[in-house]
């Protein structure tokens, strides 16, 4: 009953911020905007209570069902994207993108909510906790580098338009940024799950539909940071280049992982 009224809290705070930022975006209202911040806080806050009293209530991370992974990858989302506003304040600007996405992940958690399943001994590894922690974080980065390049693309259509958002160029730096770090947490995520392989099933690779989708993912964004750090490109073919980066990391977290059978899911049969 507590982990239900901390997830509908959470789920609130983030629907409210999301009006909150909208009337920023469209009014330029310095109090809106500080609402919407304060409400993801606040959301946060109630999410990290409603996962916490899960992982006591299973005995595992948020990692096995829909409602677990989905609800654990959007607290990171709205965790990473807080932080980086404490460093860079014009990311302040992605609320309109960051908060709608936050309420749209809880309600697709939701539709798994009472879904519970004990792991096997396989999955009770330091090495999985690596390997999972660092795939959310890089799923929030590199869905922060689409949002900064959807942003972009938005003033460099009118500049004058929604004159809250940072100018193109910044919007462009902050996707580039942005990518890099999803690239490199990405990078860890494959050497940490080859490593736990290696403990739990005697070999570091195997050719799964999740390892290959997650190769192809790692070495498609590397050819993007290519382009733009030895060929200079950027700009508007850089940020659809950001949108290609992302339709692979949206496969290879959910696509691959949730709904074609693998090792890694065959384990987890009532994943739901």
């Amino acid at each position: 009953m507590t982990e239900s009224i901390l997830f509908w809290t959470a789920t609130t705070c983030y629907a409210a911020g999301t009006v909150a930022a909208v009337l920023w975006l469209a009014f330029r209202s310095d109090r809106a905007g500080w609402a919407a911040r304060a409400l993801a806080g606040l959301g946060l806050a109630a999410h990290a209570g409603a996962l916490g009293l899960r992982w006591a209530a299973v005995g595992h991370g948020p990692y096995a069902t829909r409602y677990e992974v989905v609800s654990a990858d959007t607290f990171v989302l709205v965790a990473v994207w807080l932080a980086a506003t404490l460093r860079v304040r014009a990311l302040r600007s992605l609320a309109p993108i960051v908060l709608p996405l936050a309420f749209l992940g809880m309600g697709w958690a939701l539709t798994s909510f009472d879904v519970r399943y004990t792991l096997p001994i396989i999955f009770r590894s330091y090495w999985l906790y690596l390997h999972i922690g660092f795939a959310k974080l890089f799923a929030a980065t590199i869905l922060l580098s689409a949002a900064c390049a959807a942003a972009y693309l938005v003033k460099l259509r009118d500049p004058t338009r929604f004159p809250a958002l940072p100018p193109p160029e910044r919007l462009d730096l902050y996707a580039h940024q942005l990518m890099l770090a999803s690239f490199l947490f990405l990078g860890v995520m494959i050497v940490a799950g080859s490593l736990w392989a290696a403990q739990g099933w005697g070999r570091y690779w195997g050719w799964d539909p999740i390892e290959t989708s997650a190769l192809v993912t790692w070495i498609v964004l590397g050819i993007i940071l290519h382009l733009r750090v030895l060929h200079g490109w950027s700009g508007r073919r850089m940020a659809y280049l950001t949108f290609v980066g992302l339709a692979c990391a949206l496969a290879t977290l959910f696509v691959v992982a949730l709904l074609v059978p693998t090792i890694h899911n065959s384990y987890l049969v009532g994943r739901g």
